[in-house]
C-alpha cells in the first residue's frame, strides 16, 4: 500500500499556471472520504465532472472504500437516465439533466476526521472496480470493469516505458472522463510523483500560451486534433519545450505524424489499445518505412485464423481475439490491417454500427436503416422510411429529427453526417447489404 502523502509530490497540479499544493489536493480528497465512508459496501457510485481536480480528488476518495465507480461517457440525459438503472448514488457536478432517481452523495465540508490516512487505490485497501462504457458512443454502451490492479498495472508500464524526463508535467486535450485521459493525465502523473495541469486545452492556441516558459511537457492529445494541428502548428515556436506527443484513440495517419515529426522535431508517441485490453502496443512514424508497433512488457500478440490474439496482463482471460487484423513478424512486432468487425471509430470515439442502427430503427418513422462508415471518417445514414411517415416533411426536417433521436443516446460528432433515403434498401439476391457499394449513395 502507498500512502498519498508519500507518493504526491509538493505541488501535483496546476490550473493555468497557478500552482496547486499537495495540502489542498489532501484535503478535499479527505473531505469527500469522510462522507463516502457512509456509503454501503460493494455499492456503486457514478462519477462525472468536467473539471480534472474535482473528478481525481472524489475519484481517490472513492478509491479509500469497497465500492464500484461508474464513469459515464457523457453526461448526456439518455445516458444519465439508463445508468440511474444501476445506481442511485452520484458523486460530482450538478447537472440539470440529473435524473430524480439519482441522489447527490457530495457534500464538502472542512470538519472532518477520516480517514486520517490516505492510500493509492488498490486491492489492499479493498478499493473496488471502475466502469467504463467503452469510450461512450456505442449504442448499446457495452460496460467494461477495470480493477484497480489492472490499472496499476498499466501505470507501472507507462513510467517504466515512457518517462525520461523526471521533471516534465503533463498537459492534455482530452478528457479525464475516458480511459486513456484518465491515464495519461491524472493517475499517472498522480502515482508516480509527477505534475499536471487542470485545465483541459481544446484550442492548440491556448496550448501553446500554457506550456511556453522554463516547464517542459508530456502532450496528450487525440489523432484528431494532431490531424488538425498539421494545418497551422502554433507549437512550432515553443517545440523545445514539449518533451513528448502522445496520441491515442484512434489511428493517426502516417502522413500527418511525418508531418508533425518534421514541424515539431520529435516523434508522436502512438498508443494502441482498448478500454478492455488496455495498452497493447505503441510506436513512433518518423519516415515513410513501414513502422510496426512494439507491444509493451508482459504483452505479446500472436497470429489468428480472422484476427489478431492479445496475451496481457491486463486481461483476465489466457487469450483475447483483438477487432483488428494484422501480421506479426518475427521479433514479436506487429502491424495492422484493417478492423475484424463493425465497430469503428470516429473522431476517436467508438461506434458499433449495428447498435446505431438498432437505436434508428426504433423511431416510428424508420422501416429500415443501414449506417455506414465513409472514406472521411464520417458516417452515413441509408433509410427507408415507413409508410406512415409525413409525406410533407423535408428529407431535411426528418434528417433533422433523426439527428435529435439519436442525439438522445450518442454524442454528436457521432452522429451521421450524411442521411440518403430509399424506398427500400439495396440487397442483393441472396438478401443481403454489400457493404462495400454502399458509399455509392453519398458520393
Amino acid at each position: 500500500m502507498y500512502k498519498l502523502d508519500e507518493i504526491v509530490v509538493e505541488y501535483p497540479a496546476s490550473r493555468d499556471g497557478r500552482a496547486i499544493d499537495k495540502a489542498f489536493l489532501l484535503d478535499k480528497i479527505r473531505a469527500y472520504a469522510a462522507h463516502y465512508r457512509h456509503l454501503p459496501k460493494r455499492s456503486k457510485v457514478i462519477l462525472w465532472h468536467g473539471d480534472s481536480l474535482e473528478f481525481a480528488t472524489r475519484l481517490l476518495a472513492l478509491g479509500q472504500f469497497d465500492v464500484d465507480v461508474i464513469l459515464p461517457p457523457n453526461c448526456q440525459a439518455q445516458t444519465l437516465r439508463d445508468l440511474a438503472n444501476l445506481s442511485p448514488f452520484y458523486s460530482g457536478e450538478v447537472l440539470e439533466d440529473l435524473p430524480s432517481e439519482m441522489v447527490l452523495i457530495d457534500e464538502y465540508s472542512d470538519e472532518h476526521t477520516h480517514p486520517e490516512q490516505l492510500y493509492w487505490p488498490c486491492a489492499e485497501v479493498g478499493a473496488g472496480e471502475l466502469v467504463f462504457f467503452t469510450s461512450g458512443s456505442t449504442g448499446p454502451a457495452k460496460a467494461i470493469g477495470k480493477t484497480w490492479r489492472a490499472i496499476n498495472t498499466e501505470l507501472a508500464t507507462l513510467e517504466s516505458t515512457f518517462t525520461t524526463d523526471a521533471e516534465a508535467e503533463f498537459v492534455a486535450m482530452v478528457s479525464h472522463q475516458h480511459i486513456y485521459g484518465l491515464l495519461f493525465k491524472l493517475l499517472w502523473p498522480l502515482r508516480y510523483g509527477h505534475r499536471f495541469e487542470v485545465t483541459t486545452y481544446q484550442y492548440p492556441e491556448h496550448l501553446a500560451k500554457r506550456v511556453s516558459g522554463y516547464n517542459t511537457w508530456f502532450m496528450v492529445a487525440s489523432p484528431a486534433q494532431l490531424s488538425r494541428l498539421t494545418q497551422d502548428n502554433v507549437l512550432i515556436p515553443v517545440r523545445e519545450r514539449i518533451s513528448k506527443v502522445f496520441s491515442s484513440g484512434g489511428p493517426l495517419k502516417d502522413d500527418d505524424a511525418m508531418t508533425l515529426f518534421a514541424q515539431l522535431e520529435l516523434g508522436v508517441t502512438q498508443v494502441y489499445g482498448s478500454t478492455e485490453t488496455g495498452g497493447i502496443g505503441y510506436r513512433d512514424v518518423v519516415s515513410k518505412e513501414l513502422t510496426p508497433w512494439q507491444p509493451f512488457s508482459g504483452v505479446s500478440v500472436s497470429q489468428g485464423v480472422t484476427s489478431l490474439l492479445l496475451c496481457s496482463p491486463l486481461i483476465e482471460e489466457p487469450q483475447r481475439a483483438l477487432d483488428d487484423t494484422g501480421k506479426v513478424l518475427s521479433d514479436g512486432c506487429f502491424v495492422l490491417t484493417g478492423r475484424a468487425d463493425r465497430t469503428v471509430k470516429v473522431a476517436e470515439k467508438r461506434v458499433n454500427l449495428a447498435g446505431m442502427e438498432q437505436r434508428l430503427n426504433a423511431h416510428e418513422n424508420v422501416a429500415n436503416c443501414v449506417i455506414v462508415q465513409l472514406q472521411s471518417g464520417r458516417l452515413g445514414a441509408l433509410v427507408e422510411l415507413t409508410h406512415d411517415a409525413n409525406s410533407a416533411t423535408t428529407n431535411k426536417e426528418t434528417s433533422s429529427a433523426l439527428k435529435q433521436w439519436l442525439s438522445l443516446e450518442f454524442e454528436a460528432v457521432c452522429i451521421p453526417r450524411k442521411w440518403r433515403y430509399v424506398s427500400e434498401l439495396p440487397y442483393n439476391s441472396q438478401g443481403k447489404l454489400v457493404y462495400s457499394e454502399l458509399e455509392q449513395y453519398f458520393v
